[in-house]
């Protein structure tokens, strides 16, 4: 795909939206090429949907950050469709790794550009799954993955694959004389060494047995030192649990019951299990569940998601053979501060404050603090939270939010407190507009 783009763009000093719509166009042209049977619902599949994206609003967007914006979100839903195109991802309940690398890829293009905040994707949009392979599933006769150079070639690409389709599948020739690239899936490695090393070099030979992977992965799989439960408030916060380690993930608006987290936790790899409350009125249900499972259930009782997030990341951290104490991930969670902002659905008084229906307001240590708009109770809670002093401020949102709405009050909150640093993710909660987090 690369070499594809940089034959397009090679002779050119600038590229407009439209030139790189038709490398991208190119760019996938290559790969099919190189492909000896293109298979949809892999990398192809959603580089092939980014690149039509891109063509369609080149003819009339002249931005390319507006342009690239579209071209990842139309990835993204190309990425989401790949389980329906092929089988053995919709068995193993993922979306092509391929194609999620390609999508990552064009979020880091949108990360480089000049002037540009940092979008919501810090995490990754899905889930990290650690368990994709399933035992119904099977290697086949074509079990060797052999990869390798050919240095100082007398084929080219398309008589060096004629020479080795015949023992093969998923092959791959890149390239052309003198160097071309070899990725292949055959039953005798060695007679694919020899029959390419009658037309070169042979270098950076690689077998791996993926018979022997698949052993590792599903039949022998080792077993799991221990296992994470999250309870969260919303689906971008599945997400970041997922990212940042939890195994299984209760979602939802309402608190779950006690047999919604016995479930969670029977769903479990390890019998020692670690399950993150994050909201106070769930730590009960979560004792009770420590009475009718035989495993090993560590409750931390994180008051808010906010500390879940950071006691997650304390739980990372930490060394994988380690028990790390409850009292230790409590006391991460209890270093950053947190808050919400929401509108009021009634009026209310706490205290000397008082919110009208509708208004902006923010709770905060057991305090309310009322604003005339977003920005202005924004700037006050953080105010009340020590923001005037540094630290990293994390803005979550959900709500009727959207990440144009996170964005703009991120660099609100940038300028109006210049000596910490402003991040923000989608946390997808119904409840409220924001979770707000300060870690100094």
């Amino acid at each position: 795909m690369l070499r594809g783009f940089a034959h397009h763009v090679r002779n050119r000093s600038e590229i407009d939206t439209f030139v790189l719509a038709t490398a991208m166009r190119e760019a996938v042209a290559a790969a099919r090429q190189a492909l000896l049977h293109p298979i949809e619902g892999t990398i192809i599949s959603v580089a092939e949907a980014a690149a039509e994206s891109a063509y369609r609003l080149a003819l009339h967007e002249p931005d390319l950050y507006r342009l690239a914006n579209g071209v990842l979100k139309a990835a993204n839903e190309a990425l989401d469709r790949t389980p329906e195109q092929l089988p053995v991802l919709k068995e193993a309940g993922v979306v092509d790794a391929g194609g999620a690398g390609f999508v990552y890829f064009l979020e880091g293009v949108l990360r480089f550009l000049p002037d540009v905040a940092v979008r919501a994707t810090a995490f990754p949009r899905r889930p990290v799954k650690q368990n994709v392979f399933t035992s119904g599933q099977i290697v086949g006769e074509f079990k060797y993955c052999t990869e390798f150079i050919l240095e100082q070639s007398t084929c080219d690409t398309v008589e060096l694959r004629r020479l080795l389709e015949p023992r093969s599948e998923s092959l791959l020739v890149i390239g052309g004389k003198p160097t071309i690239k070899v990725h292949i899936h055959t039953d005798d490695p060695q007679r694919v060494q020899d029959i390419a090393s009658k037309h070169g070099e042979l270098t950076r030979v690689k077998v791996d047995n993926m018979e022997n992977q698949h052993n590792v992965l599903v039949v022998d799989k080792p077993p799991s030192v221990r296992s994470i439960v999250a309870v969260v408030p919303g689906p971008g916060f599945e997400q970041i649990a997922y990212e940042l380690g939890a195994e299984v993930v209760v979602g939802g608006a309402k608190n779950p019951s006690v047999r919604d987290l016995l479930l969670a936790v029977n769903k479990c790899l390890s019998d020692d299990i670690y399950l993150f409350v994050n909201d106070k009125n769930v730590a009960l249900a979560a004792r009770e569940v420590t009475k009718l499972t035989d495993r090993r259930v560590r409750v931390v009782p994180t008051v808010d998601i906010v500390g879940g997030i950071a006691g997650l990341f304390a739980m990372r951290e930490s060394v994988k053979t380690q028990t790390p104490a409850e009292e230790l991930l409590l006391a991460a969670a209890a270093r950053v501060k947190s808050a919400q902002l929401f509108f009021a659905e009634r009026d209310a008084r706490l205290g000397e404050a008082r919110v009208e229906r509708g208004k902006p307001a923010a709770a905060y240590a057991g305090t309310l603090i009322v604003g005339e708009t977003l920005v202005q109770t924004m700037t006050e809670v953080l105010t009340a939270m020590g923001a005037r002093g540094g630290g990293l401020v994390t803005l979550y949102y959900g709500g009727a939010q959207k990440e144009k709405d996170a964005q703009r009050l991120s660099e609100e909150m940038r300028a109006a407190f210049p000596g910490g640093d402003v991040e923000y993710y989608y946390g997808g909660m119904k409840s409220v507009e924001y979770w707000i987090s300060l870690d100094e």
